[in-house]
């Protein structure tokens, strides 16, 4: 794991701008609100109204990591090979999964909303694997227990940021449903299922194997 003090600082002093602009944006959206605003108009109201938070979310969870970093930095702590090499694995998803939010959010493309869920459960579905295999490691000896806190805090944090994305894909998706129809967004996500969905989760299953690691040194 590669640490500076300067991107730990860099992602402080972020986090701290991000707070601010979310005050700001968040008041400037509510006093829209109360404003006449064009069907359009309003919709892209709502949709920043229902994704602001977790975007900030987003910046919390990093600080969070880069505190963990500075910690193992700080102990001169580091994890096994096969530990690092698997959550170089889930660190590629969540990259993944944040590239496809932003993108989704920002060019307001539901196809690309679409994509974000089937990663998230795949996000979820490593991150209790790598638990468990961390608990085996240390079991056996391979990984201290200041290690494994410091694991466990960095799955719990990536894999909430894979769950903030998915709000956002969900409130972007949601949005294409007048007046929020629930009902019709869960119809279309057990459509997606039953076909894309399954597909997208295959894809992502496949290109995020934490297998790797022991496949190469058989």
């Amino acid at each position: 794991m590669r640490y500076s003090d300067e991107q730990y600082n860099k992602v402080q002093e972020k986090e701290n701008l991000i707070d601010k602009y979310e005050d700001k944006l968040g008041t400037y959206l509510m006093q829209l609100t109360g404003r006449e605003m064009t069907i359009a108009q309003n919709s892209e109201v709502s949709k920043f109204l229902h994704t602001l938070s977790d975007f900030e979310r987003l910046g919390d969870h990093a600080s969070n990591i880069s505190k963990v970093a500075n910690e193992l930095y700080e102990k001169k702590t580091s994890f096994s090979k096969e530990g690092m090499y698997e959550l170089g694995v889930l660190e590629s998803a969540v990259s993944e999964i944040i590239d496809l939010t932003v993108n989704a959010f920002i060019e307001d493309d539901q196809e690309t909303a679409y994509r974000v869920e089937p990663l998230r459960e795949l996000i979820g579905i490593l991150c209790d694997e790598l638990k468990l295999r961390h608990i085996k490691r240390l079991q056996h000896g391979k990984c201290e227990l200041k290690q494994g806190f410091a694991f466990n805090d960095l799955l719990a944090n990536l894999e909430r940021i894979g769950a903030h994305c998915s709000n956002v894909a969900v409130a972007m998706i949601e949005l294409g449903y007048s007046e929020f129809d629930i009902h019709g967004y869960v119809k279309s996500v057990r459509e997606r299922k039953n076909s894309d969905y399954a597909v997208y989760f295959e894809e992502y299953e496949e290109k995020y194997d934490i297998n790797g690691y022991k496949k190469a040194k058989k």
